[in-house]
């Protein structure tokens, strides 16, 4: 695969992912977050088995999955909660800090050197956020869980980035699937709310089979080919994605203040990228 191969199936998979956002937005009105999340992960991993077959991968990449899986779950059960207290917009946005995040996470971790202009672009970063949520002095708790999810995401594209490389890609996003199914079930299990209709059944079905098993696999291929600079510069297009589907399928809109957060937030994306 060439490097520009893998730029346009990663700006597929930020395409994708920023249509999940109104899409488990609506779905959240009938089911509960993690009932959702069960479902949607168990039917994912249920479609990976085939990629297995042919996959080259052991026990051990799929055991790295699973570690991996563990901030994965944290970031979807995060995410999806939030989504009930804050705008599919705000989510999309509010998620797509995890490229800032990153570089933080990679110190605290592998001990990646931090500059002091990554530190500015998070400030700047968290200014966005800030104007975004228009704070007027009533805490939002759905744009603070998506914020929660981003620092897991973060922590989610560091240990992709540092293991698919001598691992599997193919097993280590099956053990991040069967993880995040698997962590997911015994909560729900406590969960009331949970009406299949139709709304339901679409929101399946683009989260499991594209956002989850389909993507999941391009994320994992396609960032061996490319940098992860620019696989941060793509990704940052999800919170643009999202607010595209939401004024579309939700009638979403934005004041001026609030656009100037979400693009101080996307400048910092990008720029973090740029800088690395």
């Amino acid at each position: 695969m060439k490097r520009i191969q893998a730029d346009a199936l990663l700006l597929f998979v930020a395409l994708i992912w920023g249509l999940t956002f109104p899409v488990i937005k609506i779905a959240l009105e009938s089911v509960a977050p993690l009932t959702f999340n069960t479902i949607r992960f168990f039917i994912a991993a249920v479609l990976f088995l085939p990629f297995l077959v042919k996959a080259e991968g052991n026990r051990d990449d799929f055991l790295v999955g699973v570690k991996i899986g563990v901030a994965v779950f944290l970031g979807y059960t995060l995410q999806t909660i939030g989504l009930e207290f804050t705008t599919a917009t705000n989510a999309g946005f509010i998620t797509s800090t995890y490229v800032v995040f990153t570089p933080l996470i990679a110190f605290f971790l592998f001990r990646h050197k931090v500059s002091r202009v990554e530190l500015t672009f998070l400030l700047i970063a968290f200014l966005g956020l800030y104007l975004l949520s228009e704070f007027r002095g009533k805490f939002n708790w759905g744009d603070f869980l998506v914020l929660l999810c981003a620092i897991a995401f973060a922590t989610e594209i560091v240990l992709i980035s540092h293991f698919s490389r001598l691992k599997s890609p193919t097993f280590l996003a099956f053990g991040q699937i069967v993880a995040v199914a698997t962590f997911s079930a015994p909560i729900a299990f406590f969960e009331k709310k949970m009406a299949i209709n139709q709304d339901v059944v679409v929101a399946l079905l683009i989260t499991a089979v594209f956002a989850t098993t389909l993507a999941r696999i391009a994320q994992n291929h396609a960032q061996k080919f490319t940098r992860p600079s620019d696989a941060a510069i793509i990704f940052s297009m999800e919170g643009v994605f999202s607010h595209l589907f939401a004024i579309l399928m939700l009638g979403e809109k934005l004041s001026a203040i609030q656009y100037l957060g979400a693009g101080l937030i996307v400048l910092s994306v990008v720029a973090i990228s740029i800088w690395e």
